[in-house]
């Protein structure tokens, strides 16, 4: 009899082992299963997420192409050769010394880029290096001035803004690529070609400085809109000033919004004819602004400011 029981408990325990051993190897396949759901799972979230991915791409380059064309710029041919920038630096006589910088003056007609290339330079209108201002035959062509005080050599273009030429066609004709540094001038608030023109820079990499000029003018001209009560000197000049920032930051939200694919990144350096003549003098005025900041991007040798 208890043979028997040994014989039966033996049974039992074989089937118990048996039974674990079955649900052993039933929570592995289940593991085993569970495993390759994840790496397919895995799998089909990396496919996707390549699909996404080259579909963003192919967005992208879409719209920058497209934002190209806009601006004249052909995408099949899109760069310019070093054999261009070298005979365009001949054709514009470049100062070929390192630590001379050749600087572009570019920006609308009446933009007031004469008088601030005077000022800066600190000259007289009976100067024989005076830059003519709007209106003469000689702002229809490029006028190249040396100034060894500043170590760069000025280059005063004509007019830009046309509406039947690019973007890309005026910085192209007039070889902006060839130099150093580009300062865009305007007057009030940037234009729709100014804003063409640095997306231009933006893409080649050129390094752009925007100046808003005759800030003195419209101070005052703050002072004299119709308000109760009428501004101080003070408040118009902090007004005027907000309101040029928020146009940076205007220009910005409006690029982020339509998702532009070439967004200068600027600070538009307020000055004027009478602040850049008291700064070169080393004078003290009311009418300066940005005219030191101005004078530190112009020596910069290196990578423009960022704001």
């Amino acid at each position: 009899m208890e043979v028997g029981i040994s014989l039966g408990l033996m049974a039992l325990g074989s089937v118990i082992s048996s039974i674990r051993d079955a649900e052993r190897k039933a929570e592995r396949e289940r593991e085993l299963r569970q495993q390759a759901e994840r790496r397919a799972e895995e799998e089909r979230q990396r496919a996707e997420n390549e699909r996404r991915r080259a579909e963003q791409e192919r967005e992208y380059r879409e719209a920058l192409e497209q934002h190209m064309r806009d601006l004249g710029i052909d995408p099949a041919d899109p760069e310019i050769s070093a054999e261009d920038i070298e005979e365009a630096k001949r054709d514009i006589n470049c100062d070929p010394d390192p630590k001379t910088a050749n600087i572009a003056v570019a920006g609308n007609v009446n933009a007031g880029k004469s008088s601030l290339l005077n000022a800066i330079r600190n000259l007289s209108d009976d100067s024989p290096d005076w830059a003519p201002t709007s209106g003469s035959e000689e702002t229809r062509q490029r006028q190249r001035y040396p100034d060894p005080a500043h170590k760069c050599v000025w280059y005063d273009l004509p007019g830009a803004g046309t509406q039947s030429v690019t973007a890309f066609g005026y910085y192209y004709s007039q070889k902006l690529f060839a130099y150093d540094k580009v300062v865009l001038v305007h007057e009030t608030t940037l234009t729709e070609s100014d804003i063409r023109l640095l997306q231009v820079c933006e893409y080649f990499k050129q390094h752009c400085i925007v100046v808003s000029t005759k800030s003195d003018m419209h101070i005052y001209n703050y002072t004299r809109e119709r308000r109760t009560p009428r501004r101080t000197p003070e408040q118009a000049r902090e007004d005027f000033l907000s309101d040029v920032r928020q146009d940076v930051a205007r220009f910005r939200e409006q690029a982020d919004a339509s998702q532009a694919r070439l967004v200068p990144k600027f600070d538009d350096l307020v000055v004027s004819t009478a602040g850049v003549e008291a700064f070169v003098q080393g004078q003290s005025s009311d009418d300066m602004v940005d005219e030191a900041r101005l004078f530190k991007e112009l020596e910069r040798r290196d990578a423009p400011l960022d704001s």
